[in-house]
């Protein structure tokens, strides 16, 4: 206990940790230690002061002894943890060792104090040399292990007797097993050893180099494998190396069977073999080519092949012979021969035999029927030509390019745009070098997603393409890939008055776009003016019936002015967006009647887009059932929800249910008498849109079913 010893002491109550620290020094121990009370400082001070102790209240106002274990876990694992608490129950101490902690000392028994933390550290210290030690048992081990496992010869350990102790990785994929090292095995039912074992069963005991085989599942392997007997702590240990011999017995093994395999593949080969001498006279002849000609292999031999070649073939064919006296010495040729299914082109791969005394002897040759490939090379010329004068007579600008977008093939309308010949441009330039520079990057992001996913790309797409001069015009190009190679071809078609014309279009377009939405905003001021002009009206009428009734008419009017402020603010001028149309409805009634902080809404409306003609009367029968719940069902001291939906129910089929729980509706409200302007103005809008309402008294809901009502000219 020489040593200063670093106590990290988590406790709030300083005069508890200050007797702490007596009872420490009067135990004799020497230390040094800094009082913490919060997580913070804790995970602080166990990082920089790294203490050899931790003493810890089990509770604290800010922080718990358990949570401060688990961060010592995490941080610093080997550092011992002592409890000192007033009150700690049974349980909860066997839950703390469990945890991980040292030892626990009550407060009022703090004599104990200094033998645990004498313990503690004593544990400690053992426990940090045993897993030193460990640690370096461990590393001889796994050097030790590496050396083993990575041999690249096969090695197996015996025991005295003969079994088989350990396998190297080697070793285990030869033996195509990794269970070995689960099954006792003796050397002997392992492998079959090319020695006299009956006389000499420990053969393997004594050292030495044998042959031996390993047959298992139809598959037999070769090694050579030698035995080394060690003694370690007076047990005798047998380390067997090996060579993997199969590759080199299976190479004699095979090297037997190739001279049988070479003969059946003569006699097999479906090519005609044949080997002549200098005079041209027949000596070998293959069965295929007996067969091809339709005649037996003494009809062939001793004759010359000449005459069975056609006449107009034969000064090739002496040609090609004369080749072969000449490095190095092959050549190769094709002509026609009479066969038994008349004459048939055939091509030969020829080579003269070269005897010791470095001179041709005579002359062998593999030959195959071309015959078919003949034709289909001419119906594939036939065929260029017929597809280059398409190519060249569709009446639109085509080109062929290849992966890195360079210009294989263009055709005249291109020659005709681009003012470069042919020869200046096939080979020469790029697609890109024609492209004007605002579309460069699209065409070449084209060509990359080419490489990637060729589905990607459009098909089809607009481009401007610039030529010699500068001058650039718009076409609409036709792409795609030619199947089974890395080549595209494109078609471009001059669009150029097209789109003159198309942009005549769009700005007369954007003209009258510009006039409705002004139309839109004209009206929208309009019915403001109005609502304005009502508005003032009403502050100079006293009665409070009637001032409502000029409340109900600005709130329609500003329902309508609400559908053309959103026409004239949106991209699409024949459609309103329900949903923000609603939620603006709805907060302007609220402010209206001052209901903010009474009525709850709960709105729920699709993403649903309407016509003019059909938001209108949706919104003034939103506008009136709304204005009657703030009204009617929540007067002043009276709090409660409005409930609103609106859902489209298949295309072009609305419902739209309003309900509140606010008071309840009066008893005569079923009576068309007793009906309001406004109940009478919804049965009409519902009428306007071909819906129909249902009214439920007791849930006090209304439910409209209608549909998007169809344009109408006007004109």
């Amino acid at each position: 206990m020489a040593d200063i010893i670093k106590i990290l002491i988590l406790e709030d109550v300083l005069l508890d940790a200050e007797l702490s620290k007596r009872e420490l020094k009067n135990e004799g121990i020497n230390f040094h230690s800094i009082i913490v009370e919060d997580r913070e400082d804790y995970i602080r001070e166990l990082k920089n002061f790294k203490p050899d102790l931790i003493l810890a209240d089990h509770s604290l106002p800010q922080f718990d002894g358990l949570s401060a274990l688990k961060i010592k876990k995490d941080v610093s694992p080997d550092t011992p943890f002592i409890f000192v608490s007033g009150k700690i129950g049974e349980e909860f101490a066997v839950e703390m060792l469990k945890e991980g902690a040292t030892d626990y000392v009550l407060k009022n028994n703090l004599i104990k104090l200094g033998p645990a933390v004498k313990r503690a550290l004593k544990e400690a210290q053992e426990h940090r040399a045993h897993r030193i030690a460990q640690a370096a048992l461990l590393e001889n081990e796994e050097r030790y292990r590496a050396l083993f496992e990575e041999s690249i010869n096969p090695i197996i350990v015996l025991d005295e007797n003969g079994y088989c102790i350990d396998f190297n990785r080697s070793s285990l994929e030869f033996f195509d097993n990794i269970n070995l090292k689960t099954l006792k095995k003796h050397i002997n039912e392992l492998l079959t050893f090319d020695v006299d074992q009956e006389t000499n069963n420990t053969f393997w005991k004594t050292g030495g180099s044998f042959e031996a085989f390993y047959h298992y599942n139809n598959t037999t392997k070769y090694l050579d494998i030698s035995f080394n007997p060690v003694k370690i702590k007076n047990t005798l240990t047998i380390f067997g190396i090996a060579k993997d011999l199969t590759s080199q017995k299976k190479a004699e093994i095979l090297l037997k069977e190739k001279e049988e395999e070479y003969r059946l593949l003569i006699e097999n080969q479906t090519d005609y073999i044949i080997k002549f001498d200098l005079d041209g006279k027949l000596r070998f002849v293959s069965p295929s080519y007996c067969e091809i000609l339709g005649k037996n292999e003494t009809e062939l031999l001793n004759e010359s092949f000449i005459p069975l070649i056609h006449e107009d073939d034969r000064v090739k064919t002496d040609k090609a012979i004369d080749l072969l006296f000449k490095p190095p010495y092959t050549s190769y040729l094709e002509h026609r021969a009479q066969t038994k299914n008349g004459w048939r082109w055939i091509a030969w791969s020829y080579k003269a035999i070269i005897d010791k005394n470095n001179k041709v002897s005579g002359f062998v040759g593999v030959g195959r029927d071309i015959h078919d490939q003949i034709r289909a090379q001419k119906a594939l010329k036939e065929s260029e030509i017929k597809y280059r004068s398409i190519f060249e007579n569709t009446g639109a600008m085509t080109m062929l390019f290849d992966q890195d977008m360079k210009i294989i093939l263009v055709n005249s309308e291109f020659e005709k745009f681009s003012g470069y010949p042919k020869k200046a441009v096939e080979g020469k330039r790029n697609v890109s070098d024609f492209v004007y520079a605002e579309d460069i990057s699209r065409i070449e992001g084209y060509h990359r997603m080419q490489r990637i996913n060729p589905d990607a790309i459009p098909k089809n797409y607009e481009v401007q393409l610039v030529n010699k001069d500068g001058n650039v015009k718009d076409f609409f190009a036709t792409f795609d890939m030619i199947p089974d190679t890395d080549k595209g071809i494109i078609s471009f078609m001059d669009i150029t008055d097209r789109k003159i014309a198309e942009n005549k279009i769009k700005n007369s377009l954007r003209e009258k776009e510009l006039l409705l939405r002004e139309i839109h905003h004209r009206v929208k001021n309009n019915l403001q003016i109005i609502s304005t002009l009502l508005e003032l009206q009403c502050e100079q009428i006293k009665d409070e019936r009637i001032v409502e009734l000029y409340r109900e008419s600005e709130n329609r009017i500003q329902s309508i002015a609400l559908i053309h402020e959103n026409l004239y603010q949106s991209k699409d001028l024949a459609t309103i967006h329900m949903d923000e149309y609603i939620n603006n409805l709805l907060t302007d009634l609220m402010n209206s009647y001052g209901k903010e902080t009474d009525v709850n809404l709960v709105v729920d409306v699709d993403e649903i887009t309407m016509s003019i003609e059909t938001s209108i009367p949706c919104g003034l029968i939103i506008n009136e059932l709304i204005s009657n719940s703030l009204k009617y069902a929540f007067p002043e001291g009276v709090s409660g929800n409005v409930f609103l939906s609106l859902k489209e129910v298949d295309t072009g089929i609305f419902i739209l249910i309003i309900r509140d729980d606010g008071l309840a509706f009066p008893d005569d409200l079923d009576d068309r008498k007793n009906r309001t302007l406004g109940l009478n103005m919804v049965n009409n809008l519902v009428k306007q849109l071909d819906g129909k309402i249902k009214f439920d008294k007791v849930k006090k809901e209304f439910k409209i079913k209608f549909r998007e009502l169809s344009y109408k000219k006007r004109i």
